[in-house]
């Protein structure tokens, strides 16, 4: 019988530990899982001793002093079952097996990997491909102590289940304990396969050195999707808390790995492969309910799923009152304010009570605004958002789109629709196009006729928010925020600011001087004889600003002032030679040639 090597189709997992004993020596653990109802006697009868095997953890080489063929305990029946009020246990039968050696492993770069190779998979395994040429590889990993210090891996507190039942909520706890004190996390991981059906109980030499090989899993499933499950498996990465409700007969693989971190570096992990059977199991009776995942108002609509129950007593969480309970087979309940509750429900049969514990959320009711009606700015755009978000919330716009934030660039009405699970509102905004028309008017023009200066007043037509002036000829002050402006010079002025509707403007006006060069003619004879008549050169008071300078035929200047004219007292009569610069009511002129002075 032992001459052939027989496939492993009784095994149904595994997973290796390791205990620091001191010294650089460790006890090293590997517990085989065998199906003891399927499983080939004389496969069981051969893995009487296992071979474990051990690599330089830097260079993945295999160390031949090392490998040791060791014997196994005594098996241990996993019998626990994790169910209430089953009436027909199915037909599942796992034995726990431990083998157990103490080796010594010196400090080296990268640790050593711990293997043991075994093949092959059950062929009615569902969920990976070609499950009779898959075999299993249960390693873990003694890492490098110098940085670490010495360590114990952690092992799991429970024997896995040795069946589930389909259509029945399982919680069950996958927890394990650290030695060292070390923080644990749990996941889902991708198991892995070794040896191969022509060898599949090989020898020291012949396993398969690391990096190892994982399994390849069927379409439809993945390491944390491996068994289908309504609501979906679910691991609690603190607790190792497992969550599962089975809706297929079958056999599925499984990983679940524990990590531990020391000062928040992970130093060792324990790999817990197994193969599920899930069953269709009768039952006496069943607790079991659901609920809308998503529950608004802080109402909640509990549906009893329960199976062959004669009564029923609901416990909603609710801990300000001593009423939260009901005997109804379907009921509801209104909670005081939003929050998470635990939910209990037992279903009872005679003598046979089976419950379930849920925690169930709820919310207040969906409330958001979408911005004030406001105008958009020509050739802008605008986002529009709800000023609250929801995580778990659909959206949905007037425009088709499913983001929580939308932009537009168009005026029109837009809504936007909010559901979680069975919750819904909406709200609206309008966008209208900016149309606020904001113009630079002037008064009319006029000159001082004392100062001969400009005087206007610039007006700003329209509603605004805000606004800023500017001038090429004028300073003016920068807090200078009127709707109007006093000008006195010309040249050009700028108004820009905010409108009314939170768009900018801005508009541009220029200011032209007054023409009076009719003004500017001057006489070509003066006679400064007393009569009051024609007496000053170019008047006696002009309508305009001047400088003005005289000269003699001989080039002597006779006269130089400004706003003074030249009576020519003291010269002769004769030709003079004169130049006047004028200025009046933003108009400028420059006049030269000749006066005849006669007396």
């Amino acid at each position: 019988m032992f001459s052939l090597k027989l496939s492993a189709t009784h095994i149904v997992g595994g997973e290796m530990t390791y205990q620091y004993l001191g010294a650089n020596q460790y006890e090293i653990k590997l517990k085989l899982y065998i199906d003891c109802f399927n499983g080939n006697p004389g496969a069981i009868a051969q893995d009487l001793y296992a071979n474990i095997v051990i690599f330089e953890g830097d260079s993945g080489k295999y160390l031949p002093s090392l490998c040791q063929s060791v014997l196994r305990d005594a098996p241990i029946r996993v019998s626990k079952t994790n169910y209430n009020c089953i009436k027909i246990s199915p037909n599942a039968c796992v034995d726990a097996y431990e083998y157990v050696q103490v080796v010594t492993l010196p400090p080296i770069k990268g640790g050593y990997y711990l293997s043991f190779q075994r093949c092959c998979r059950n062929n009615t395994i569902v969920n990976i491909i070609n499950p009779i040429s898959t075999g299993e590889n249960i390693w873990t990993k003694v890492n490098d102590t110098t940085n670490i210090g010495y360590n114990s891996s952690p092992e799991f507190n429970n024997l896995p289940p040795n069946f589930l039942c389909t259509n029945a909520p399982l919680v069950f706890d996958h927890s394990a304990t650290d030695a060292d004190g070390d923080s644990l996390v749990y996941e889902f991981f991708q198991p892995y396969t070794g040896a191969t059906s022509p060898d599949p109980r090989p020898e020291c030499n012949e396993y398969e050195e690391p990096p190892f090989t994982q399994i390849q899993f069927e379409s439809g499933y993945s390491f944390f999707n491996a068994i289908p499950s309504l609501p979906s498996v679910s691991l609690n990465k603190s607790t190792g808390e497992l969550k599962i409700t089975p809706t297929l007969p079958g056999q599925f693989v499984v990983g679940i790995v524990v990590k531990e971190f020391r000062k928040g570096v992970m130093i060792g992990y324990t790999q817990r492969d197994y193969q599920f059977n899930v069953q269709d199991c009768v039952f006496e009776t069943t607790s079991a309910f659901i609920n809308p995942s998503v529950n608004c108002n802080r109402e909640v609509y509990f549906t009893n799923n329960s199976q062959n129950a004669d009564a029923y007593r609901w416990e909603f969480g609710d801990t300000t009152t001593l009423g939260d309970t009901s005997n109804l087979t379907n009921t509801y309940y209104r909670y005081p304010k939003a929050g998470t509750y635990l939910v209990k429900l037992k279903a009872y049969k005679g003598n046979c009570i089976d419950s379930i514990a849920k925690q169930v959320t709820v919310f207040d009711r969906i409330k958001f605004n979408l911005p004030k009606d406001t105008a958009l700015c020509n050739g802008a755009t605008i986002r529009l958002q709800p000023d609250t978000f929801y995580y778990k919330a659909a959206y949905l716009w007037s425009t088709s789109e499913f983001d929580s934030v939308i932009t537009v660039n168009q005026a029109g009405q837009y809504w936007l629709y909010v559901t979680i699970g069975d919750c819904s509102t909406f709200d609206t905004v309008n966008i209208v196009v900016d149309n606020l028309v904001l113009d630079l008017l002037k008064d009319t023009l006029t000159c001082d006729p004392e100062t001969f200066d400009l005087n206007a007043v610039l007006r700003l037509s329209g509603r605004f928010n805000a606004l800023s002036w500017q001038s090429d000829v004028m300073k003016i002050p920068d807090d200078y925020k009127d709707s109007f402006l006093r000008i006195n010079k010309k040249g050009t002025y700028y108004v820009s600011g905010i409108n009314a509707n939170n768009c900018p403007f801005s508009d541009t006006v220029i200011i032209e001087g007054v023409d009076i060069s009719q003004q500017f003619r001057t006489p070509n004879v003066f006679t400064p004889n007393g009569d009051k008549l024609n007496d000053y050169f170019p008047a006696e008071k002009a309508s305009y600003t001047y400088n003005l300078q005289v000269f003699d035929r001989w080039g002597v200047q006779v006269h130089d002032a400004k706003n003074i004219p030249w009576s020519a007292a003291g010269f002769s009569s004769g030709i003079y030679y004169y130049f006047i610069e004028m200025e009046a009511c933003g108009f400028e002129n420059q006049l030269h040639g000749v006066i005849h002075v006669i007396k």
